[in-house]
């Protein structure tokens, strides 16, 4: 089981940094050129979704370990999954560095944005976890 679980985490990571790229590259190429690739780099983003993704994988091991009914097992899986996807968010929200600076001239007009921008990002390891656990994890 820990093989099926462990794989769901995997593809989730790799689903969920494609998509951390591709909504930094819509605020990149859009009118205003946000460029925030600087502090959301490949290797940021890549590391964020790896954490998610293997910390969901635990929990959902431990979870399955302890309680043998799936239909339980998912509900606290997907309730703490979300609760904790909205706490990050909430953190990048108020623990906003004040010091941060961007080297693009773009960014650095709209620095204040980034947290914002950033903390969408959070749901995107979440949200394919959910997306890919049923190919994987099947419900019996």
């Amino acid at each position: 089981m820990f093989k099926k679980i462990f794989l769901t985490g995997l593809v989730a990571t790799i689903f969920g940094t494609i998509i951390s790229l591709a909504y930094f590259m819509i605020f990149k190429y859009s009118p205003l050129q946000l460029d925030f690739t600087e502090k959301a780099s490949f290797v940021n983003l890549l590391a964020f979704n790896m954490f998610i993704g293997m910390a969901a994988c635990v929990l959902y091991f431990i979870l399955h370990s302890i309680i043998k009914k799936e239909t339980i097992v998912s509900f606290v899986f997907g309730l703490l999954l979300s609760g904790s996807a909205i706490s990050i968010a909430l953190l990048f929200l108020f623990k906003v560095d004040k010091d941060l600076a961007f080297k693009d001239e773009n960014a650095e007009l709209y620095k204040d944005f980034y947290y914002f921008i950033y903390a969408i990002v959070t749901f995107f390891p979440v949200l394919s976890w959910f997306t890919f656990k049923p190919l994987f994890i099947k419900s019996k």
